[in-house]
Parts: C-alpha cells; sequence; structure tokens
C-alpha cells in the first residue's frame, strides 16, 4: 500500500495544516498567559479554576457550528469560526475585567473547538484512508509548533502587568491566512445536504451512540486529568517552583516539542497497528506523565512532561481517524463537537475539583 500523498491529499493537508496553526496560537494563549493574567485579574489559583471551567462552557456553543457544518455544508462555518476566534482574542485585548476576561475567552474556545472539529471532519472526509491519521498527526504537531511559539513569545509580555493582553491582540495577524482559505478550501466532496435536519439525538442515541459513548468516556476521563494540569503547567512552574518565564516556557517547549512526536507516531501507529491500542496506551502514558509532572517536580520533570505530551498526542490522531470511520456523514461534524464538549466537560470537573 502507498504511503504517498496524492494532489488533493497535499492540498486539503495544508489548507487545515494552515487553519490549525492560527487555531492552536490563539487558543492556547488562554493557558500561556494564565501566570501573568491570575495576578493582574486579581485571581487566586482557586477563583482562576471557576474561571477557566467557566470558559470551557462556551465549547458546547460549539455543537451549533456542528449543527450548522452538517446541515449546510463544512465550509461557511470553519471559515466563519477562524475569524471569530482571533476576533474574540482582539476584544479581550481591548478589554478589561474578569467578567469580560471570561465571555470574551468563551466566545473563542467555542470557535477553536469547531474549527478544530471541522479541520479534521476535513482532513476525515478528504484525505486517502491509507494516511488519514498521519494527515491528522501532522495537524497536530502544527498546532504544538503554534503553541510552542506562544510559550516562546510569553516572556517578552510578562512586564509591565497587563501586556499579556498585547499577545492576545497580537494573535489577529492570523487573519493573513483566511484569504488563502477562502481562495482554496472547496467544500468537502463527501458532504451531502440532507433531506431533514440531522438530529443531535441520532448521535447519543441508537447503532450511534454505541459507538459515541465509548469514545466520550474516554476524552472525559483524559479532559478530566489534562484540563488542570495543562492549564496549571507554566502558572505552577513560574509561581510555585519560582522558576523564570523564559526557564518555563524553554523547559515546557523543548519537552513538549519531544512529545509532540506522537502526533507522527501515533498517526503511523494507528494507521498500522489500529486506532484502539493506542488510544490505550496514550491514555495510560499520559495519566503518568501528568501525575509525575506535579507529584514528583524533581530532576526527572522534564521527563514527565515528556511523557505525558507523548502520550496525548498519540491520543489525538487515532480518536481524529474514528470520526469518520464510525459517525455517517450527514452528523459527523455534530459528532465531533459533542466529543469535543464531553473532553470539555471532563475539563470542567477537572478544574472544579481543582
Amino acid at each position: 500500500m502507498s504511503n504517498r500523498f496524492n494532489r488533493n491529499d497535499r492540498r486539503i493537508t495544508t489548507l487545515m495544516v494552515t487553519a490549525g496553526f492560527v487555531q492552536a496560537f490563539a487558543g492556547s494563549l488562554l493557558v500561556v498567559t494564565l501566570a501573568f493574567s491570575r495576578p493582574d485579574l486579581g485571581l487566586s489559583k482557586g477563583d482562576a479554576s471557576w474561571i477557566l471551567a467557566i470558559i470551557r462552557l462556551g465549547s458546547f456553543t460549539a455543537v451549533a457550528y456542528g449543527i450548522w457544518g452538517d446541515r449546510l455544508g463544512r465550509r461557511k462555518p470553519l471559515l466563519f469560526a477562524f475569524v471569530m476566534i482571533l476576533v474574540a482574542n482582539l476584544a479581550t485585548a481591548l478589554t478589561s475585567g474578569v467578567i469580560a476576561f471570561t465571555v470574551f475567552q468563551a466566545i473563542a474556545r467555542a470557535a477553536s473547538g469547531a474549527v478544530a472539529a471541522l479541520a479534521i471532519v476535513y482532513l476525515a472526509e478528504e484525505v486517502s484512508p491509507h494516511i488519514r491519521s498521519f494527515s491528522m498527526g501532522i495537524w497536530g504537531v502544527a498546532g504544538s509548533l503554534a503553541g510552542g511559539l506562544a510559550f516562546l513569545l510569553a516572556p517578552l509580555f510578562e512586564l509591565p502587568t497587563d501586556r499579556w493582553r498585547w499577545l492576545f491582540g497580537l494573535s489577529m495577524i492570523g487573519l493573513i491566512a483566511y484569504p488563502l482559505l477562502a481562495r482554496f478550501l472547496q467544500e468537502s466532496r463527501a458532504f451531502r445536504a440532507p433531506l431533514e435536519r440531522p438530529p443531535v439525538l441520532e448521535v447519543l442515541t441508537g447503532q450511534i451512540g454505541r459507538y459515541f459513548w465509548p469514545l466520550a468516556i474516554a476524552g472525559m476521563a483524559v479532559g478530566a486529568f489534562s484540563g488542570p494540569a495543562v492549564s496549571f503547567a507554566s502558572d505552577y512552574l513560574i509561581n510555585d517552583l519560582n522558576w523564570s518565564v523564559l526557564a518555563s516556557s524553554l523547559t515546557i517547549i523543548s519537552a513538549g516539542a519531544l512529545g509532540a512526536t506522537g502526533l507522527l507516531i501515533g498517526g503511523r501507529l494507528a494507521d498500522t497497528w489500529g486506532r484502539r491500542p493506542v488510544i490505550v496506551l496514550g491514555m495510560a502514558l499520559g495519566a503518568i506523565g501528568g501525575a509525575g509532572f506535579y507529584w514528583q517536580p524533581g530532576p526527572l520533570l522534564i521527563v514527565w512532561i515528556v511523557v505525558g505530551s507523548f502520550g496525548s498526542s498519540i491520543f489525538v490522531p487515532a480518536v481524529a481517524a474514528l470520526l469518520s470511520e464510525l459517525f455517517p456523514t450527514r452528523n459527523r461534524v455534530v459528532a465531533g463537537a459533542l466529543l469535543s464538549a464531553m473532553s470539555v466537560t471532563g475539563a470542567i470537573l477537572g478544574l472544579a475539583f481543582g
């Protein structure tokens, strides 16, 4: 079996990598700036946990994007959500106060989840099946690089205390990618407008529900653990272990980059071993790495980041590939948005517990 990308594979992968890079950079700023924004907004860690949980509730509105995508096509909601992330980040930069911060970041979170869900559907429907997981791994690597860039830029926005807002404004540079997407992104060839409105309940019940709930429960478990672990990683290094912003950023970037190789490795393993064993392995490694990071903050700290990042990385393309293989075209975007919402539910529970 050939592992080569054909022309359409390259086109859609390039476009989704572009959208994913901008989406991941803009979406990561909430976590990247937490060590600065939390003290500036006068929030304790407990307060910040609740704020992050409330912001993540915005992800549930991504289901509306999913209904739009399954009813009228994938292209328009993806382009709209892409712009909404950047506009919401700009509003975050220009306004002040905890309420405005929470509202605009909730809007950005919903749009970010929609772009991710729609990008995965595009890759699932457009890329050749034998390299589907691998292409999703490439998309994931782009997101990891974007998050690394955000951490790399973070030390430049540490002082004065409100300069972290400038980083949110900087994400507007991503708009330069919009003309590329608007011109070359065509409607998915697999999409067919349904004769009837696809019911959300169809995903949750019946034959499709048999596939949905195991993935949803796995996503909730991962979200419950990774939500607090990832959100407070930088804050923990800077404000608890007294690391410098530069040392914290470089550590997360370098160790995270090593772990992010799991996106490509996991994509290839999912295409050769199968999806399920890679998902199980990813969950186990992610839990081990995340627990070690907070419970054993010694010389092995970087190792724990690599292990946890690698586990969560190999998990992503395997689950994403199942989206096209288990759910029909008529409600594939809704299924993806609901799976994302279930993962967010786990993160909210984890943050609330934290």
